[in-house]
């Protein structure tokens, strides 16, 4: 029922990797391959410095030397939540400086840009620009994301009032750059568990309730990923916990955090819907290293 959704993390996971959306962890939207002036993106593993801008005033004033384009070379298995993580942005700055397109694929060898066009100096359009510091990643985490996210559907206005002080942030910050064998959830939602997780058939947990029921975080974290561009999900959350768990919350009628966002265990991030979805409930994922995994054992035995 849902094997074909949810492939996104470290997003993302684009990625709880995410979309939630993954698969094979390619299906994520196809770009307009981007170009740099006159000349063609180069070679993946090949990095070259962006050249020097031609004065356009006296002879006598010094070349301004603009700050180099990042590019990325998608590997096997990637997603845009993942590459997101990885490179500081959110998987809609992706798709936006990309151009990416709905039900498209990420594939082997495309290469992204990591920067907006406008960040580079405003004399690159006068040079022949070259793609810099073409880089690699590990694992891929999730997705399958389709244009900017919309929000014609579900109000999604981030509700920050609940931010954590900057002490709290700074122990979050340093949680998420950890590894860590397991992670310790508490219950997003109180409910009943109206399906189970299935192997190759689900991707989570879904607890139903009634519209609006708070959804809160299982755990301390970033938050990912916080909008409507991933099909099938609707309102999406990703919540990244360390380097090697991140969960996910889909569905949602509200969203009251938004990408970038720092939040602690038990703090409301949405309230609970039907978007995209046949009943009012959770679609509840966690996510290890980018695989789904049953969430039953990393929640107490019974709802708080």
């Amino acid at each position: 029922m849902l094997g074909s959704r949810f492939d996104i993390t470290k997003i993302g996971l684009a990625s709880l990797g995410l979309a939630i959306v993954v698969s094979g962890c390619t299906n994520v939207a196809q770009q307009n391959p981007p170009t740099m002036g006159a000349t063609p993106v180069a070679s993946a593993s090949t990095a070259v410095a962006s050249g020097t801008a031609v004065p356009t005033v006296a002879a006598s004033q010094p070349a301004a030397t603009p700050a180099p384009a990042q590019f990325y070379e998608v590997q096997r298995g990637d997603t845009l939540s993942r590459i997101a993580q990885d490179h500081n942005c959110s998987v809609a700055d992706l798709q936006t400086w990309n151009g990416l397109k709905r039900a498209g694929r990420l594939k082997a060898g495309q290469t992204l840009r990591l920067s907006p066009p406008d960040a580079e100096s405003a004399d690159a359009s006068s040079q022949t620009a070259k793609p810099a510091n073409v880089q690699r990643a590990s694992s891929a985490v999730t997705a399958s994301p389709s244009t900017t996210p919309s929000t014609n559907a579900t109000d999604t206005t981030p509700d920050t009032s609940a931010a954590p002080d900057p002490a709290v942030k700074r122990q979050v910050m340093a949680q998420t750059a950890r590894h860590a064998n397991r992670v310790t959830l508490a219950w997003p939602a109180q409910g009943k568990v109206v399906e189970s997780f299935q192997p190759g058939e689900t991707r989570g947990i879904e607890i139903s309730g009634k519209p609006g029921d708070p959804i809160r975080a299982a755990a301390s974290g970033k938050v990912m990923y916080a909008g409507t561009g991933l099909n099938e999900y609707g309102s999406l959350i990703i919540v990244q916990h360390n380097k090697d768990f991140l969960t996910a919350y889909s569905h949602n009628r509200k969203l009251l955090v938004k990408t970038g966002d720092f939040v602690q265990q038990g703090q409301q991030i949405a309230e609970m819907g039907d978007e995209n979805n046949s009943r009012v409930a959770l679609l509840f994922e966690v996510r290890r290293d980018g695989k789904p995994v049953d969430p039953m054992p990393y929640l107490p035995g019974k709802q708080g």
